[in-house]
């Protein structure tokens, strides 16, 4: 899965249509669902760098404030 550049709010909601994904599966096709842990750990990986880029641009705001 290539990732493309979004909003924090967007990898949270992909990752929640894979969750939501595994959730509606009776009969579930194990490669399938590789692929889909594959493409959730990429998510994951990648929202979470953004959540920190965000935290970190909140720090600078705080730290101008303070100034």
């Amino acid at each position: 899965m290539a990732l493309k550049k979004q909003t924090l709010k967007e990898y949270l909601k992909e990752i929640q249509k894979i969750t939501d994904w595994f959730d509606e599966q009776e009969d579930l096709d194990v490669e399938v669902a590789l692929a889909k842990v594959k493409d959730a750990a990429a998510l994951i990986k990648t929202a979470k760098g953004k959540f920190t880029e965000i935290e970190n641009e909140f720090k600078e705001v705080k730290k101008k404030i303070e100034e």
